[in-house]
């Protein structure tokens, strides 16, 4: 018998201190309700449960920005169908107007009521904002970010709703001209009602050929010197035209810009582009040129509707599956972080009882050197 080391004891309290540490983990795990809580736990787990975290912190944030922007199409769709209902107006006012049987007086009624629709049309799409950016003015193209990665795009692209944007749109391909040049004529008479400025044009500026688009510009887009009739101030800017009217390498007219550079420059009423002079209240031939300009206007209006449209149907079901991914990846991600209550507290009673064992072994083998004691006597 020896008493100098008492190995029993020294056993006794390793294994108590085992599942004592054993212990304090379950602890952790039952009031944590993670099964990994560090990296030592389960280094591979923690490893891919983060990575899974990523994804659904990401998905969770990408189904938001999905209803944003369905929050964007839904107001400018919103203000499109007012625009809409603005053109039908003016389409029954212009089929009105076009009616042989009306008095000067009756077209000048019906002309300042389309002029009013048209600056309401003008203010929608200048006030149409969505978290302080304008939706209709034809610079708003946004990706929304509809996924945990990057790139993960669905864009969305708004025309600009002007009226003056509209007539822009519906000049595409005009510079051609015709022999009866009815859509050029359309769109800059549909101008005249819109802008505020007198021009210092002549009437040729104006004069259409079915060759070259307008007098003073040959075929081929180069100025035509002997004509000679594009007025010097559109020369003068031509260079730095929004619409690019030259070509500073080539030299040449774009015809289509020219277009619509001169689409902007008639006066506030209706353009005699015959005489060259303003008139105060519009003819039944302007009327007519209005009529099919809104008629264009309403199908560009109602394309934009359509797009708006199948846009928010796409985030709707983008939503869902945002949604779905995200569920599933969370079970997933549970599965390997989450504490199993039930299994757990199995561990956590037998180790309850390892425990107190171990501490009634220890108590009982540092009792046995005394012993020792009685052989001394």
């Amino acid at each position: 018998m020896i008493v100098k080391h008492n190995i029993t004891a020294m056993n006794s309290n390793r294994m108590l201190g085992l599942t004592t540490s054993s212990q304090a983990k379950s602890t952790e795990k039952l009031s944590s309700g993670y099964k990994i809580n560090r990296a030592a736990d389960d280094a591979a787990g923690l490893s891919i449960s983060e990575k899974m975290r990523r994804q659904v912190r990401g998905l969770t944030q990408a189904s938001a920005n999905a209803q944003d922007g369905i929050s964007v199409v839904q107001t400018a769709e919103g203000a499109l169908n007012e625009v809409e209902d603005m053109l039908q107006r003016m389409n029954e006012l212009a089929v009105k107007g076009e009616n042989g049987t009306l008095t000067t007086s009756d077209r000048a009624s019906i002309q300042a009521e389309i002029g009013q629709l048209m600056s309401e049309v003008d203010r929608v799409q200048s006030t149409t904002t969505f978290n302080e950016m304008n939706l209709l003015d034809g610079a708003f193209i946004k990706g929304i970010q509809v996924g945990a990665e990057a790139g993960q795009h669905i864009d969305i692209s708004i025309a600009n709703m002007s009226m003056a944007g509209l007539a822009h749109y519906i000049g595409t391909g005009w510079e051609k001209g015709s022999s009866e040049n009815s859509k050029l004529y359309g769109a800059i008479t549909f101008n005249a009602l819109v802008e505020s400025k007198n021009v210092s044009y002549t009437a040729t500026t104006y004069t259409l050929k079915s060759a070259s688009g307008y007098t003073g510009i040959k075929a081929d887009g180069t100025k035509d010197t002997a004509t000679n009739t594009l007025q010097g101030s559109i020369n003068d800017k031509a260079t730095t035209t929004t619409y690019s009217t030259v070509n500073p390498d080539t030299k040449k007219y774009n015809l289509k810009a020219l277009t619509r550079e001169m689409a902007n420059k008639v006066v506030s009423t209706f353009q005699n582009l015959e005489g060259g002079k303003a008139k105060t209240v519009a003819t039944t031939k302007d009327f007519n040129s209005l009529n099919a300009f809104i008629k264009g206007a309403l199908q560009i209006v109602s394309s934009q509707r359509s797009d708006l449209g199948a846009i928010q149907n796409r985030l709707e079901h983008t939503i869902n599956n945002l949604n779905n991914i995200v569920e599933n990846t969370q079970s997933a991600e549970a599965a390997i972080r989450d504490t199993d209550i039930a299994t757990e507290m199995v561990q956590y009673s037998n180790n309850n009882i390892l425990q107190q064992a171990g501490t009634s072994m220890l108590s009982q083998a540092n009792q046995g050197n005394q012993l020792a004691l009685s052989l001394l006597g």
